[in-house]
């Protein structure tokens, strides 16, 4: 399976720790962890949420639903 983060808009970044952390092998009814790393830009305004949408694609091409998660720079 390979993840990904979708992006959140202008100032933010988000990439993986590792390269190797974006193909991940998940065992049928368990779960793996992705470490990644979002930065927020001098542009990005304070206290604005920002969705963060993390997917999947399986190997034979099929997507897993979305995964999101609400961020914002204190």
């Amino acid at each position: 399976m390979t993840v990904g983060a979708g992006p959140m808009g202008a100032g933010w970044s988000v990439r993986p720790v590792s390269v190797a952390d974006t193909q991940v092998w998940v065992p049928a009814g368990g779960w793996v962890g992705v470490e990644c790393t979002v930065e927020a830009g001098r542009s990005v305004r304070r206290k604005v949420d920002r969705r963060l949408v993390f997917g999947a694609r399986l190997d034979g091409g099929c997507e897993v639903p979305g995964s999101v998660a609400l961020v914002h720079l204190k």
